[in-house]
């Protein structure tokens, strides 16, 4: 009994060491970020902040409160060089919810084919509370390919919210030509995307 009950505090101290080491700040090396963009996010008539970075790089997001304070960050996913945050679009989803359409240029890539992608985050805010800032990651919006056979071609999505199931949330639409997909909210930061085998994301 004594040798299980040492086994099992070297089993805990060892998950509470890992746990502490995910929660310690990762030192990078090579910084840049863009201006400090201040909005009122929380309809108090005082204005939050927002600024995008690149450490070493990675894409990331930050949201601070009308103190200064980081409320929330978030790392967006790149795909290549040039990846960039270049244009944000605040749109209302309901009474209780902000929407924040974030426009991601996931960067290019280069073997065998040259591949660049823009793609659609879904940062929402419910109740005017900056704690429930939460991100989606949504479609692509935007693809330029160039192939091996020289075959070149662009695609530029739509985007629109409507509510089309009348229960006052809108959905995002996202369209090429005649296909269409539909994003709806569900609340807490979840989305429902029918065509979506992983219906459910955070």
């Amino acid at each position: 009994m004594a040798q299980d009950e040492k086994i099992f505090r070297e089993l805990f101290l060892y998950a509470d060491q890992e746990k502490a080491k995910q929660k310690e700040e990762k030192v990078y090396r090579l910084k840049a970020r863009s201006n400090r963009h201040y909005l009122d996010m929380t309809g108090d008539d005082r204005p939050e902040s927002l600024y995008t970075a690149k450490q070493d790089g990675e894409d990331w997001i930050y949201l601070f409160d009308n103190k200064g304070r980081q409320a929330f960050r978030y790392l967006i996913q790149a795909h290549g060089a040039w990846s960039r945050l270049f244009r944000i679009q605040k749109r209302t989803l309901s009474k209780t919810t902000d929407a924040y359409l974030l426009y991601f240029y996931e960067g290019v890539t280069r073997y065998l084919n040259f591949k660049g992608t823009s793609r659609l985050y879904l940062l929402t805010i419910d109740n005017k509370d900056l704690k429930t800032a939460s991100v989606y990651k949504g479609p692509v919006l935007w693809d330029e390919t160039r192939d091996f056979r020289d075959h070149y071609h662009q695609r530029k999505y739509e985007v629109s919210l409507f509510d089309l199931d009348h229960d006052y949330i809108r959905e995002v639409i996202v369209k090429y030509g005649r296909m269409s997909r539909v994003y709806k909210y569900l609340g807490s930061g979840k989305w429902y995307n029918p065509d979506d085998q992983e219906a459910l994301e955070m």
